[in-house]
């Protein structure tokens, strides 16, 4: 088995690429092989050297992000500096650079998710930043979240930038993207049947989503031009509240037991009360 970097600038982006070193860097963990009573664990010669590579990569790509002199760059150090004792790098060292990896690109997601907040004086956001936060923590689990993530973040630009089309437009995409993870094919049903009659309350809240979201997204997507305009104003695109409501229960039933072990989603995920 042959390990390579991951590579940079291959239209991938820079939260993409540490993933992508994360990921490369806990598949050299079952490449270790037994040494003797002194060296324990060892990583063959022909893997030694991509490590590095990595370590060096993503160290490359956090002082960029957050700066040369952080934690998590000081971190990397040791693993960069070649092998322990003549042995290699250990098993822990590479074990500890794969988690400082992931804790890199969540400080630099954090970042990204203030700066995002900060982007005008208004300072609206449709999504709590908290909500993004805890959708990027969602990893290991049958779906990727990345472009929900996204879809989140861009969703709170373009609110920030009183970009109300956009807003409207992003929010439509988010109602057809997420029921999947709720068990159902298509947001009417989410809207409709989810979760049995103890989610009542629920579904009400997912109905105004699936009926004057969805109508007003379709109607600035669809109309042709006029002789005379009507734009949307923020009032009109503001369901940051029922988009709470949604991305909570996303969240809640992604990070269920059943789900963190890789198992497929319920057909019916328990309901909130």
């Amino acid at each position: 088995m042959q390990t390579e970097p991951a590579l940079a600038g291959a239209g991938v982006g820079v939260t993409e690429e540490l993933l992508a070193i994360c990921a490369e860097m806990r598949r050299l963990l079952p490449l270790f092989e037994e040494g003797d009573s002194i060296s324990g664990l060892l990583l063959p010669t022909e893997h030694e050297a991509a490590f590095t590579a990595l370590a060096i990569e993503a160290k490359s790509i956090i002082g960029d992000e957050l700066g040369p002199l952080t934690d998590f760059s000081l971190a990397l150090g040791p693993a960069i500096s070649g092998s322990v004792a003549g042995y290699g790098p250990s098993y822990a060292t590479v074990q500890k650079a794969a988690e400082v990896v992931q804790a890199a690109n969540r400080a630099i997601q954090r970042k990204r998710v203030k700066a995002a907040g900060a982007a005008s004086p208004s300072g609206k956001s449709s999504v709590d930043p908290t909500r993004i936060i805890a959708l990027q923590a969602l990893a290991g689990g049958p779906w990727d979240f990345a472009r929900l993530v996204e879809l989140c973040r861009e969703i709170n630009v373009a609110a920030a930038n009183r970009c109300h089309l956009s807003t409207a437009m992003l929010l439509r995409t988010i109602l057809n993207h997420v029921p999947p993870v709720l068990g159902m094919a298509t947001f009417a049903e989410v809207a409709t049947n989810y979760g049995g009659p103890k989610s009542k309350s629920f579904r009400a809240t997912m109905q105004r989503l699936e009926g004057s979201l969805r109508n007003i997204a379709d109607m600035h997507l669809h109309s042709p031009i006029r002789s005379h305009e009507d734009v949307p104003s923020a009032v009109q695109v503001d369901f940051a509240a029922e988009l709470d409501v949604l991305l909570g229960e996303v969240i809640r039933v992604g990070s269920q037991p059943q789900q963190r072990k890789g198992q497929a989603a319920p057909t019916k995920p328990t309901a909130p009360r």
